[in-house]
């Protein structure tokens, strides 16, 4: 297990804060305390001051005007922002705050009432630079640092920055390779300066035993060994106010929750970020979805100037430049370069391997080798960790950590190529000798692990498997033998949708119409690709093909899906390798 504190690990009694050892801009003197507006830290004689966040908030207002009368309106808003509470709130933080000011040894009075009105701040007020900073560049070297910037990611990191002001524990939450990792570790650099504390950042890719993870967190705290390291890290963070990074928390997602929920609960001005795949669930949790890296839309034709403005053709280009720097992007290949980002999703490790291989087969011949198993074959950066050095690995690692049904589930709806119902799972459960009873918690337990994508329109939720994921839980649904069971069952119920949709277009509004059937049309397209195909049923071809004609006369209205036969294409067991 790889595990590092960034930042100082030290305590404050071993290491008295003698100078600031973060920047003192806007820093305050008055009396014994120093006050850091930017590092929302308060130290009395060098050391660190256990107070609320909203009694500091309420300081740090008072502190910048010395003298002003401030309306308990505004000191609300300051401290509460969009929040209704009573001024009993307010009463009870000023109550907070003056027990903590009147421990200075002179027993002067920092706040004064201004009844019916508000507060006074009365101290002397100083500003306070520190004479020398070497803590600072100590900090920074102990950052390890991006060797590859986290391209198309800014105003994610501005959107965490933010709520872990207000929040204290976020979850990055996304699939294998979307780049969690890496955009937690930019946070904690980008974090470093406004953490008096430091970043701690902990890997638990390589732990499946809750009861290592106290351990874990301890060991990156530099913290001794000991029989009860939970208890320890509680109290050496109690005083603190630093950023816990919690990496890959997916293998033992029970443990952690309890860790993180005991570190909430007992460490005030802690603050956590925790990346996985699928969410804690545990009180207090601020999820962020991390989507895949923006690409051009299907009906977007841009040239190579506008497509280097999609970060996914971006990082495309520059990991082909890294290994052929003869490499450019023009109007001529800009097309291919769309393609492939689009067959990958718009993936960050997708594309950064798939990159690698253009020097050796060329632009075209790469695209169609996405199709097939060379997709999962490909093989990263020999240093990368090894659940990230393929996409099979990769895939590999999350398949291993659903349950049985979650498997089974996976592998059934592989099947779909494109968007599905809720409807369409129901009819390939029914009779199931593995899977039996309602999909939907299976269905949604998936999606909560970032392996199906759930769409919602104004009336109805379906899903789709993304390329990669599809292909490698079609290539586990062979190795059980049932593929051809499942297509014709697939196929079947393809039928049936059609049947009952040409029934009813004269009985139901367009619109109306359109919103039962329309989300169906992928599952009918793919239906009569394989029934008309070699491996296909004929005569169930034939029967799904006259049922679709008779959807004709409605095919080019725009409120409809458009069903047409389909040429001669794969098997629909082979689509989208």
């Amino acid at each position: 297990m790889y595990s590092t504190t960034l930042g100082t690990t030290t305590t404050p009694t071993e290491t008295p804060y003698d100078h600031a050892p973060f920047s003192s801009e806007g820093a305050v003197r008055f009396g014994a305390f120093i006050l850091y507006p930017r590092q929302h830290l308060l130290l009395k004689h060098g050391e660190p001051v256990s107070l609320g966040s909203r009694a500091l908030d309420l300081l740090i207002a008072m502190a910048a005007r010395p003298g002003e009368l401030l309306e308990k309106s505004e000191l609300i808003a300051c401290a509460w922002p969009k929040v209704i509470v009573e001024e009993c709130n307010l009463r009870a933080q000023i109550v907070a705050l003056r027990r903590v000011l009147s421990e200075d040894e002179t027993g002067f009075e920092y706040i004064v009432t201004v009844p019916g009105r508000g507060y006074r701040f009365v101290a002397h007020t100083e500003p306070y630079a520190a004479g020398s900073e070497p803590a600072v560049t100590e900090r920074l070297q102990s950052l390890p640092s991006l060797i590859t910037r986290p391209l198309g990611r800014d105003t994610v990191l501005q959107r965490l920055a933010e709520q872990l002001q207000h929040t204290r524990l976020v979850s990055l939450v996304g699939p294998g390779g979307i780049g969690k990792s890496t955009v937690a570790l930019a946070l904690g650099n980008q974090l470093a300066g406004d953490m008096p504390h430091g970043t701690c950042f902990v890997d638990l890719s390589e732990i499946d035993d809750d009861s290592r993870i106290p351990h874990a967190l301890a060991e990156a705290l530099g913290l001794a060994a000991s029989s009860d390291p939970l208890r320890e890290v509680v109290q050496h963070l109690q005083q603190r106010r630093q950023l816990l990074i919690l990496d890959n928390c997916e293998q033992a997602l029970d443990g952690t929750a309890l860790v993180v929920e005991t570190l909430l609960k007992w460490t005030p001005d802690c603050a956590i970020l925790t990346t996985s795949r699928e969410p804690l669930r545990t009180a207090g949790e601020q999820i962020e979805r991390l989507l895949p890296l923006q690409l051009p839309a299907a009906c977007e034709h841009p040239n190579a100037e506008q497509a280097l403005g999609y970060p996914a053709i971006e990082l495309f280009v520059e990991r082909v430049q890294a290994s052929d720097t003869a490499f450019t992007l023009n109007d001529g290949n800009v097309a291919d370069v769309i393609n492939i980002c689009r067959k990958l999703d718009g993936i960050p490790l997708d594309i950064e391997i798939a990159a690698t291989r253009v020097s050796a087969f060329g632009l075209g011949p790469l695209a169609e080798l996405l199709d097939g198993e060379f997709r999962l074959q490909m093989e990263g950066r020999r240093t990368a960790p090894p659940r990230h050095r393929s996409l099979r690995a990769t895939l590999d690692w999350s398949y291993q950590t659903l349950a049985p049904a979650e498997q089974a589930m996976l592998r059934m709806v592989a099947i779909f190529n494109g968007t599905f119902t809720l409807n369409a799972v129901r009819a390939l459960v029914e009779g199931d000798p593995v899977l039996s009873g309602d999909p939907l918690p299976l269905i949604e337990s998936l999606v909560d692990k970032s392996l199906l994508i759930a769409h919602r329109d104004d009336t109805l939720k379906y899903y789709q498997m993304p390329k990669s994921e599809r292909l490698y839980a079609l290539e586990k649904l062979d190795q059980t033998g049932s593929t051809q069971r499942l297509v014709a069952r697939h196929a079947a119920y393809a039928l049936a949708v059609v049947k009952k949709a040409a029934s009813q277009l004269d009985a139901v509004v367009p619109e109306a119409w359109k919103n039962l059937y329309g989300a169906e049309s992928d599952t009918i397209r793919s239906a009569l690709t394989w029934a008309c195909s070699t491996d296909g049923n004929q005569s169930l071809g034939l029967e799904l093909t006259l049922a679709a004609l008779g959807l004709g006369p409605y095919r080019d209205r725009s409120s409809r899906p458009r069903v047409e036969q389909p040429a001669a294409q794969e098997p629909l067991r082979h689509q989208a390798r």
